[in-house]
């Protein structure tokens, strides 16, 4: 916790790209956060934060969703969770944090490529999608990406796919944070934590949000996926230099 200071400038960088894109905090702030702390501490910090940080945007964000996706990603997620909450418990912590990085790195790869294996506006496949992305979630914070895949294959438009994600985080990250609570899983680092870093993350959603209405992006990817790329390289070069 002495150093949790450090971390402000990562959770300001990863809050202007979340106000802006509606998505990325959770994935560059948990990479940066275990850099002091463990997995599991890190995980409910993150997404505490992006819980905290996006109540201010659900109202516009409910105007532009596409609310049937909305629930079918809601409910793959829920079912998603508990999985999430196994890997965990269960993967020791620098193994847990180089997994972190490797998952990030490769979907964002993907995410560049056309490659689209499914049909994007099956039941099932939104389903997936989110059983996916909330088992990321709960175990590492990285259930983004896998929502963000989903968005790029599907055929809503930029401001709905943002405004749905942004609907879909809120809900599956309270959830995880609740049931980090619950289980044991998280200590007295967590209010802490919030306290320090919550005002920077804030100022910087309202950032991201402001030159998002000023000139919105005609796609997400290539704005968002070098930020990935670039975090999740640094991440997987650090955890590898601590294992090997």
């Amino acid at each position: 916790m002495e150093q949790i200071w450090l971390a402000i400038p990562i959770v300001i960088f990863a809050g202007v790209v979340r106000g802006f894109s509606g998505f990325g905090f959770t994935a560059i702030a948990v990479v940066g956060l275990n850099f002091f702390l463990e997995p599991q501490q890190s995980v409910a910090v993150v997404l505490s934060l992006d819980v905290i940080c996006s109540v201010n945007l659900w109202r516009a964000a409910l105007k532009q969703a596409d609310l049937t996706t909305l629930k079918k990603l809601i409910f793959g997620s829920v079912l998603g969770i508990p999985v999430g909450y196994c890997f965990l418990l269960l993967i020791p912590a620098e193994i847990l944090k180089l997994l972190i990085c490797i998952v990030i790195l490769g979907l964002s790869l993907l995410l560049f490529s056309e490659f689209r294996p499914f049909n994007a506006e099956k039941t099932s496949t939104k389903i997936g999608f989110g059983l996916a992305s909330g088992a990321g979630t709960a175990s590492a914070s990285v259930g983004g990406p896998m929502i963000l895949y989903y968005m790029l294959s599907s055929n809503l438009s930029t401001s709905s796919q943002r405004a749905t994600m942004i609907l879909f985080f809120i809900a599956s990250e309270l959830v995880a944070v609740i049931g980090l609570i619950a289980g044991g899983m998280v200590d007295s680092t967590l209010p802490k934590a919030i306290l320090i870093l919550v005002i920077p993350t804030l100022i910087a959603g309202y950032v991201g949000q402001v030159l998002f209405k000023r000139k919105p992006p005609q796609s997400l990817k290539s704005f968002a996926l070098p930020v990935m790329i670039a975090v999740a390289l640094l991440g997987i070069i650090n955890s590898a230099l601590i294992l090997f």
